[in-house]
């Protein structure tokens, strides 16, 4: 193997096909995995150089110092979070009013989606943490926050909600939704979700991000001047799937040349990520709110995704 290859590892999404290449010297060779894989190596203390992960789970983990890896403003798997609710199709629930005193069942208590629901339901819903009932799987990334009350349960939380033993399920997606319509079990809190989306977007300009890439920091010895290398090669690759005639608009519509996923620390990416950081302090996963530029590697700020 050559010694200047980069192993890149992430979600396999069209607008990354052509992050491979030869940038500055440098070979990078992206490996595209399924949903979460990328986030293995990072969770378990593994070497790896390059990899997608959980924007806040890198946050928790620099508060409490153990990150061997510093991000780049490459911001990935962006989602609303108004849909991630999924209540039995025959509930009552249909807004987060009715939610207090209720059960909601989170696989992954810290997953970056729930800290996301669980700030928007206060923003927005006057809807706090503290006023529902948590449960989670018995494997957890981190321990949840002993303010959270959560219970570990040896149960399978979707089914759960199907069977009407726990009010809720918060996840990005659930198996049931894979189902033929007329088949599935669940359906989402809202009744109009997409709207909800749109309107929330319209007023703050917020399109939730979830992932960044980090750099291990044996990487970042070795390869010093890696990371702009790398930062070119995410928005080459994303320019790429737009001049073939990709779309990246959540809902699919006409976005007159909108990006919805640009890189960097624009003014807009700030203002998210700091959104994020505050929810993670709010809900008690990190001990204080850092400094965004020090999350990042040295002079990411000046970088233009063009």
């Amino acid at each position: 193997m050559s010694d200047n290859v980069i192993e890149i590892i992430g979600n396999d999404l069209p607008f990354l096909k052509n992050v491979s290449g030869i940038r500055n010297g440098l070979d990078l060779r992206y490996t595209a995995v399924g949903q979460g894989q990328s986030f293995i190596p990072v969770l378990e203390n593994e070497l790896f150089q390059v990899n997608e992960f959980s924007f806040a789970n890198y946050s928790l983990m620099k508060d409490r110092d153990i990150a061997p890896m510093t991000a780049i403003p490459v911001f990935l798997n962006r989602a609303f979070r108004h849909g991630s609710l999924y209540v039995h199709k025959d509930s009552d629930l249909t807004h987060p009013s009715q939610l207090k005193g209720k059960t909601i069942g989170a696989r992954e208590y810290t997953q970056t989606a729930g800290v996301w629901w669980r700030g928007l339901m206060i923003d927005e819903y006057d809807l706090h943490w503290s006023d529902l009932n948590w449960v989670s799987e018995t494997k957890q990334r981190f321990l949840p926050p002993k303010e959270a009350g959560v219970e570990a349960l040896d149960e399978d939380l979707e089914q759960m909600t199907i069977d009407g033993k726990i009010d809720a399920f918060l996840a990005p997606r659930t198996r049931d939704g894979k189902k033929p319509l007329g088949e599935q079990m669940l359906r989402g809190l809202f009744p109009d979700t997409e709207k909800k989306e749109r309107n929330y977007f319209a007023r703050t300009g917020i399109y939730p991000l979830n992932h960044a890439v980090v750099i291990h920091d044996e990487t970042l010895t070795k390869y010093p001047d890696c990371p702009k290398p790398l930062f070119d090669a995410y928005c080459a690759s994303k320019k790429q799937f737009y001049a073939s005639g990709g779309d990246l608009n959540p809902w699919g519509d006409d976005d007159n040349g909108h990006d919805f996923i640009q890189f960097g620390m624009t003014d807009k990416n700030r203002e998210i990520v700091t959104t994020l950081l505050r929810y993670l302090h709010e809900q008690k996963f990190i001990s204080r709110i850092p400094d965004i530029d020090g999350l990042f590697v040295e002079g990411a700020d000046a970088w233009v995704d063009g």
